[in-house]
């Protein structure tokens, strides 16, 4: 893993997905399911919540207690989205009502890939329905360095 003097990570590559909490009062969560259609060989992968600033994921700021690893060992695949990892957390999480947060998903590894809905692509197994419009109400976002996140504007 090679950080640099600022204390970026070079060797991450996460993407995080946004999402709303449309609940007045806030929400407990208490696991996260993932579809992975392939993983390492050996490393692990892990996600965390963040909170959104100014329409992106926070560069800095992590919910506490929402940091889950799974090894690859306990990580499932499958070629048609199936097939659900669970990420659970310690305790449930307290999620503010009315606030944005981003899942941001982290590997020191390229070997992960995971299942993500893309518009005007086919729906998996099939080459009559094409995915018509965004499927949730959030966006999914890219990195470089775990800290500077751009938004897909596929997705």
């Amino acid at each position: 893993m090679a950080i640099t003097s600022l204390g970026y990570n070079l060797s991450k590559q996460p993407i995080a997905q946004s999402f709303y909490i449309d609940e007045v009062n806030g929400i407990y969560a208490t696991k996260i399911d993932l579809f992975f259609s392939e993983k390492d060989a050996a490393l692990p992968v892990s996600i965390e919540l963040r909170p959104m600033v100014n329409g992106l994921p926070s560069s800095s700021e992590v919910i506490p207690g929402s940091i889950v690893s799974k090894n690859q060992s306990t990580v499932n695949t499958s070629a048609d989205a199936t097939t659900a990892t669970t990420f659970e957390f310690d305790e449930p999480l307290y999620l503010k009502g009315l606030t944005d947060y981003a899942l941001v998903i982290n590997a020191d590894s390229v070997f992960y890939k995971i299942w993500v809905a893309e518009i005007d692509e086919f729906h998996i197994g099939g080459t009559e329905r094409k995915v018509n419009k965004q499927p949730l109400s959030g966006s999914l976002f890219f990195s470089s360095n775990n800290v500077t996140f751009t938004p897909s504007q596929n997705l």
